[in-house]
């Protein structure tokens, strides 16, 4: 009987992960390229995750389009007012590249806004949040919030009010969305841009040769007390460049096991890759040492 109830209880809490997540891909736009989130209310318990806070490196992903800059200019504290957080680069109709960054609360918002000089836009109110940057906010539920300059922000509005499609609408994204399980507290799609069109938007993506390789990819993380069971998958042209891009994988980790220390080399060896078909999976289980190490540059990629 106490089996039962646990597994009830353990989908009961997958589904509200993902009604967590839901909120906020529902204000993504669908020509978008590369879609992630994160739900910290659950994370906070992780070691990993502590580690990465303490260390400031949650949002490293952003840091050249200053992410840590908007929390700030909000006075958001990260650790009692962050719930979830979900963004987006994509493409628009001139295109040109932007960045929907949208963050769900603890609380409502709306008065902490009232400081800031606004401009009505669909029945909405755009926040200018720095009066010396291109940097705005809009409430799009009293404690659902987007950032990002002008026109990003207007996307935002956009998508919420039906007047561009949302990120269920890519045919592309959504059926790779689909697959992240309820419980996954860290996710992200993606259909990388070709170099000539990410230079032709001015889209800012990854330059890492193995995510270059890779026609489509997800990725999702489940964490544990001590760790995150991650998993990578990712679609290649054809078998035989999946059968390349593994092999390429597995070279890279054991280079890099011989550079480090016996703990870490311990670690990266438990990392599976494997492919099937065009598709290459990846799974690991990631340790705060692990994350520390990539961001002090030892791992080398």
């Amino acid at each position: 009987m106490k089996k039962v109830i646990f597994i009830v209880l353990f989908l009961l809490a997958g589904a509200l992960f993902a009604e967590t997540r839901d909120q906020l891909v529902r204000y993504l736009p669908r020509n978008s390229h590369l879609v992630g989130g994160a739900d910290f209310l659950e994370m906070q318990d992780n070691e990993v995750y502590q580690s990465m806070e303490r260390n400031g490196q949650i949002w490293s992903y952003d840091d050249k389009n200053g992410i840590v800059e908007y929390i700030k200019l909000l006075k958001l504290d990260t650790k009692k007012d962050l719930k979830a957080f979900a963004f987006s680069k994509y493409v628009n109709n001139y295109g040109g590249g932007g960045e929907v960054r949208v963050f769900l609360l603890n609380r409502d918002w709306s008065r902490d806004l009232e400081e800031f000089q606004s401009t009505p836009y669909a029945e909405m109110s755009l926040y200018r949040i720095s009066p010396e940057q291109d940097k705005y906010a809009v409430l799009l539920t009293p404690n659902t919030i987007a950032v990002g300059n002008l026109n990003e922000v207007k996307m935002a509005v956009d998508v919420a009010t039906g007047k561009v499609p949302a990120l269920k609408e890519n045919p592309n994204l959504a059926p790779l969305y689909a697959k992240i399980p309820a419980g996954s507290t860290v996710w992200a799609v993606a259909m990388p841009l070709s170099r000539r069109k990410a230079s032709d938007a001015n889209a800012k993506q990854s330059t890492n040769a193995i995510i270059g390789g890779f026609k489509t990819y997800y990725f999702y993380g489940i964490p544990t007390k001590t760790a995150t069971r991650a998993q990578f998958y990712g679609q290649t042209q054809d078998e035989k460049q999946a059968s390349f891009m593994s092999s390429f994988m597995i070279g890279t980790l054991l280079v890099t096991k011989f550079r480090v220390e016996q703990p870490l080399a311990e670690m990266l060896d438990k990392i599976d890759v494997k492919h099937n078909g065009n598709t290459v999976n990846v799974t690991m289980l990631v340790t705060k040492e692990m994350v520390d190490a990539y961001f002090k540059g030892k791992l080398g990629f």
